[in-house]
């Protein structure tokens, strides 16, 4: 009887230490699964959004903009695009919040910004600052025409006037600064292409879902000068695969589009 009974707690033994390796293997490797899932949620895998991009192009072959489906990503707020052919009607007005002394900014990617600038403070540079965001209709139409009147104060006519002011403050309802997504950095001059804040933005902007968006290159496409100062938020996957393929936010939205021309 006493062998029996030994034998009886060395069962009960083995079987507790078998179960407790158990529940013990099990918590690692949760606990393993847990830190490589925050390590690498953050990175994204250049061919895992590509897939995503393509099955947007795919859905949209050769669709025309007033034949977007409702559900396209081409709605997405986000990708509103705004220039000389693509206006914003006056009735939208994002809902804004406050970034800094009185500076506004979409509510929904005011977070970006600010994760933004901050990591750049954390890289220690601290030469960086918002000059300029969200603008009123009327503060756009007050800017315009104060250009308007600079350049005929240099000889040139209404017309000429107008055309050259709109390839450098847009007309009231063409401007991203309507939409709230446009941030316009330090003085808002290309003296800021020298700076460290922008080759920082040019590395690592798309990690927070902005694009530079009037580059020099594409001046012909966008029919606005160079400025290195603006940078609009169009989410990350959009400005990864923008900043992959080199194209600025109207070939973006051909390429959405699955234009043939791109």
């Amino acid at each position: 009887m006493i062998v029996v009974k030994n034998k009886m707690k060395f069962i009960r033994g083995i079987l507790i230490i078998i179960i407790a390796l158990s529940l013990f293997i099990g918590i690692l490797w949760g606990l393993v699964f847990l830190v490589i899932t925050l390590f690498t949620k953050k990175v994204d895998n250049p061919n895992d959004v590509q897939k995503q991009i393509s099955n947007v192009v795919d859905t949209n072959q050769v669709t025309q903009a007033s034949t977007i489906p409702e559900n396209s990503v081409l709605n997405e707020w986000n990708l509103k695009l705004v220039n000389n052919d693509n206006s914003v009607d006056r009735s939208y007005v994002p809902e804004l919040e406050e970034y800094s002394d009185g500076i506004m900014f979409d509510k929904r990617a005011i977070g970006y910004l600010r994760d933004m600038i901050n990591a750049m403070h954390k890289d220690k540079i601290t030469g960086i600052w918002v000059q300029s965001a969200y603008r009123s209709y009327e503060k756009q139409e007050e800017l315009f025409n104060r250009k308007v009147t600079s350049y005929k104060e240099q000889g040139k006519n209404q017309e000429e006037a107008e055309r050259l002011a709109q390839m450098v403050v847009q007309r009231p309802e063409m401007s991203e600064h309507n939409l709230a997504l446009a941030a316009d950095f330090n003085t808002v001059t290309n003296e800021f292409e020298n700076t460290k804040a922008f080759e920082w933005l040019q590395k690592n902007a798309d990690d927070y879902g902005f694009i530079l968006r009037y580059p020099k290159d594409k001046q012909d496409i966008t029919k606005i000068t160079y400025e290195s100062w603006h940078w609009r938020y169009v989410g990350e996957v959009h400005a990864k695969v923008m900043k992959e393929k080199g194209y600025c936010l109207e070939e973006y939205i051909d390429y959405l589009k699955g234009a043939e021309s791109v």
